[in-house]
């Protein structure tokens, strides 16, 4: 009895190492298994790890998520400097199809609309836009962000300002490109672009 006893606690005694040094070692191991655990907050450690993803896609031809956080990363920290230069503090959002960019502008950087001029002068310097839209395919390769509604400082912007506020962010006409969306490059090797529950799903 008293031997049997002994067997269960050194039993239970090297589950308990093994499972401490599990939980102590855990990145360790998920390096070596191959997992990759997935950003939790916005930061240059996000945008790089979702660079290694893409490069991944490209060593490897599989397809690859980005996440909300690894998207919000890419664009404050990799994005070109005209977008960093008119686009602050930026995060993206993915619901169903939909994604939703928000960032903070100039107040200036807009086009005259009654509604926002009639309360300009009351706003700071700066002000949070949010803008909601689908990712659809375009034949140069590109994608486009089919814009479905532009809020600014919590006034919504009628659709006919769209093609005046996608211009203050870079936006050029191209063939199958709509008046109302904007076209946004993949990185090299990636061939497609959707959203699907809630993740950036990019394809060789």
């Amino acid at each position: 009895m008293r031997r049997g006893l002994g067997v269960m606690a050194g039993a239970l005694l090297t589950l308990l190492v093994v499972g401490g040094a599990g939980w102590m070692f855990r990145e360790q191991l998920a390096g070596l298994l191959g997992f990759q655990r997935e950003p939790v907050v916005v930061s240059p450690e996000a945008a790089a790890a979702a660079e290694e993803k893409i490069a991944g896609l490209r060593d490897g031809g599989k397809p690859v998520r980005l996440s909300e956080i690894e998207m919000s990363s890419l664009l404050r920290y990799r994005s070109p400097a005209w977008v960093q230069e008119r686009f602050h503090e930026p995060s993206v959002e993915f619901s169903g199809d939909t994604v939703r960019l928000s960032g903070t502008v100039a107040t200036d950087a807009l086009p005259s609309h009654p509604d926002l001029d009639r309360v300009r002068i009351l706003l700071p310097d700066s002000s949070r836009i949010q803008i909601t839209g689908r990712v659809a395919p375009l034949p140069s390769g590109k994608v486009a962000m089919e814009i479905d509604q532009v809020d600014f400082a919590g006034i919504p912007v009628p659709e006919r300002y769209y093609p005046a506020v996608l211009q203050r962010f870079g936006r050029r006409d191209e063939p199958g490109l709509a008046p109302t969306a904007l076209a946004l490059a993949l990185p090299k090797g990636v061939k497609s672009a959707r959203v699907q529950e809630g993740y950036l799903v990019l394809t060789p």
